[in-house]
Order: structure tokens, then sequence, then C-alpha cells
């Protein structure tokens, strides 16, 4: 009995004293996660810091251009071809919108509703296929131009064309003898001279559009055409015309958009209302 007891009071106090041990183990392990979870958050707080003095550096600018890409989703719900209908007569010459280079017949959208809304309500877009070369655009547009004036019975049309458009716009007009059906022509970011950013591609129709191109070159000969109102709409901060008063054309009333985007000309309805008071003269 006496060896019992003691056995039990061996075992009450190793009891006892292990108690302390997984105290002090709960105490470390806390301590082991409050210390981990402080460098967790350090560690976060420096790549927040690090990514936002980064962020900082990109120029304001270049995120515009990034932001305002998603935007344009709306112009791929519009189909790529349409009919061309006479549409009743509205004072005004029937409207043909020219996109550019990886645009579509959609980008010009919310500025038809926009011009239709002030009266205009004969528009229409041509679509380009992907792989047309210029000269193929250029042969296209110049067919698109004739159908609407065949469809509308009117004798001139108006064009307005961003970016890339506005070069096939003057070369249809300049090679297929469109000048006398052509009343104005509105260019939004259009690389009359070349731009440097083209560098960054090498395709056909990138290296068409570089400033010391043969394309560029024998455009610079040019004169406006006489009988053709011109407007050239351009911006500081279109970073894709470099450099930006390239998009600016002589011959022709040259308006400063500056702090427009390249896309801004597309989507924003400070560029329709400017749109609209260039088509009025």
């Amino acid at each position: 009995m006496a060896h019992r007891r003691k056995h039990s009071a061996a075992h009450s106090r190793r009891g006892k004293t292990a108690a302390p041990r997984k105290a002090g183990q709960k105490s470390g392990n806390h301590a082991g996660l409050r210390s981990v979870g402080g460098g967790v958050v350090k560690a976060g707080a420096f790549v927040g810091n690090s990514v936002l003095e980064n962020y900082r550096k990109i120029d304001p600018d270049v995120i515009r251009h990034l932001v305002q890409v998603p935007l344009l989703g709306y112009s791929l719900f519009v189909p790529k071809s349409g009919v061309i209908r006479p549409g009743e007569p509205d004072g005004y010459p029937p409207l043909i919108f020219v996109h550019g280079l990886a645009g579509n017949r959609g980008n010009f959208l919310l500025m038809s509703w926009y011009l239709r809304f002030l009266g205009r309500k004969r528009s229409y877009s041509i679509h380009f296929g992907a792989g047309q070369s210029i000269h193929g655009m250029t042969a296209a547009l110049a067919r698109f131009i004739r159908r609407v004036l065949k469809a509308t019975g009117e004798r001139r049309v108006a064009i307005v064309a961003h970016s890339l458009g506005g070069l096939i716009a003057r070369l249809a007009i300049r090679d297929y003898g469109l000048a006398p059906s052509v009343e104005t022509v509105v260019t939004l970011g259009t690389p009359h001279h070349g731009t440097y950013s083209a560098r960054y591609a090498n395709t056909a129709i990138t290296r068409e559009i570089r400033p010391d191109s043969a394309l560029i070159r024998e455009l610079e000969k040019q004169r406006w055409p006489r009988g053709i109102r011109g407007v050239s709409f351009w911006s500081r901060s279109d970073i894709m015309i470099l450099p930006p008063e390239s998009a600016a054309l002589d011959g022709t009333v040259q308006i400063e958009m500056t702090p427009f985007t390249h896309y801004s000309y597309l989507i924003d309805p400070r560029s329709w209302a400017a749109v609209g008071r260039a088509l009025n003269g």
C-alpha cells in the first residue's frame, strides 16, 4: 500500500509539473504566430509600397490608355457588315465612319448615336477585314463610298476617320478620284506624318506608317485636295502618335484635344460634340 501511495504521489507530482510546460508551449506558439503574422504584414506593406511606387513611375497617359481599352468592348457586339439603306434626307451629306488599325465598324457606335440625336440620321460604317493591306483597305473604302452615294442618291459624303482610317481616306480620295464626291474629312489621331510607335510592331501595315516609310514620304508631298474641308484632331496625350503633332495636317483646320488619349476620340462625349461642330463647319 505504501508503495502504491508513493507511486501515486510521484505520478501526481509529475502531473502538476507537466501543466506549466504546456502553458509555456502555448505562450511560445502564440508568440511565434505573432512574429509570423507581423512578418507577413511587414512583407505585405513592403510589396504594396513597392507596387505603388512603381505605379507612380508610369506615365499617367499610359495608364489612361490602358484603362480606356476595355471601354471599347461595346464595339464587339456590332455586326461586321450592314446593309446600306438610303435613309431619309436630313439636310446633311451621308456620313461615313472609317475605323483604324485593329478597330471595327462598331468603334463609332456611340458617336453615331450622338450625331443622330443632332440630326445626322444617315451614317454608315465600313469594316476592314483582318489581313487586308493598306491598298486593299483603300480600294474597299472607295467602293463603299460609291455604294453609299448610289444608295442615297447624294453627290457628296462626309468622312470621319480614326487613326489609320484617316490615311485610308486620304488615299481613297487621291487614288480613286473621289475629291468631287467628298465634302468634309475629319481625322481623329491619324498619323499623317507617320508615328514612331509603329516601330514596336513589325507587320506590313506598321512598317508603312513609320515616319520614314515610302508611303508617308509620298503623302508628305501631297497637298490637301481643294474643295474638301479638312479637320485634323490631335492630342499631346496620345501615346500612339509619336510625335503627337504628327496627327496635325497642313491644309486642314487643326484642333488640339489634349488631354485626350488615342481612344478618347471614340468614347468621350466631348469628342462627339467637337466632331459635330467640325462637320458643321
